[in-house]
């Protein structure tokens, strides 16, 4: 069975307790689409984690979790976040998988990130942290993937500076690197978790353009890490919260008892 856990908005829905509930029922836990710029907030055992690269399901000591095809990973923020899971004494070698076609952000694309936003007349409010130059580079086929760290000819366009920290992580990360379809395909009789990451608002195609994230954040996005067929999902979960506003980028939406109504104001 594959479940879809989406934000119905702008994020800050509440995914993470779904997920984290939904997990102990799950034996895989895809994170499909995002980068360090999302993440959830769990309390478990009467301690906080806050999880913004690693699916919320590395907190049950049996579960696989993987960072899927569509997501962008930062190894330091990737390894920061796994290294403070180990000083909680949580044992998470062996549970941590990547797909060999997610896209890596590199250095100079925390630079590029925050020089465009500057030089724009009326900046989008980006985190500065390169996610949206990642995506960017992968539409540009630029982009490297863990598939490519060991491939001379993919990195040799690379700057001095990207190619030194590729080498760099290249040894801790091939290790997690997985043929995502082949390894969906051989559990395709298990229970696997798709979690999403921001809300369906932060859609780069659906969400509110051009207030939204770089990835897909709507539920079309889950079957892509493994080539799954439509319908993605058996079972779709939306957390919304009863009002918001996100006044940053003047996009609000408000839910009256059972009716929605949104609106984004120009």
């Amino acid at each position: 069975m594959n479940v879809v856990v989406i934000g119905a908005q702008w994020g800050d829905e509440g995914k993470g307790k779904i997920v984290d509930y939904l997990a102990s029922d799950a034996g895989i836990i895809v994170r499909f689409s995002g980068g360090a710029n999302a993440g959830h907030t769990i309390v478990s055992g009467g301690e906080r984690y806050a999880l913004h690269l690693v699916p919320s399901g590395i907190l049950y000591p049996d579960k696989i979790v993987v960072l899927g095809s569509g997501m962008v990973i930062d190894p330091e923020a990737l390894f920061s976040e796994l290294e403070g899971l180990s000083g909680r004494k949580m044992d998470w070698q062996g549970r941590v998988l990547i797909s060999d076609r997610a896209h890596l952000v590199l250095p100079s694309y925390r630079r590029i990130d925050k020089e465009l936003d500057s030089q724009r007349h009326k900046p989008i409010g980006t985190t500065g942290r390169g996610i949206g130059v990642a995506y960017a580079m992968k539409a540009y086929r630029d982009g490297i993937r863990l598939a490519d760290m060991d491939d001379p000819e993919r990195l040799v366009n690379l700057e001095a500076e990207d190619k030194a920290f590729v080498e760099k992580w290249r040894e801790r990360l091939l290790p997690m690197s997985v043929d995502l379809v082949s390894y969906l395909r051989a559990h395709r009789n298990s229970y696997v978790l798709f979690e999403g990451a921001q809300g369906a608002l932060l859609d780069i195609d659906t969400g509110s353009y051009p207030f939204v994230s770089s990835g897909m954040s709507c539920s079309a996005g889950a079957p892509r890490p493994g080539r799954l067929p439509p319908p993605p999902a058996d079972r779709r979960a939306r957390p919304q919260v009863r009002a918001t506003r996100r006044t940053q980028d003047r996009a609000t939406a408000v839910r009256i008892g059972s009716t929605h109504y949104g609106q984004v104001l120009h």
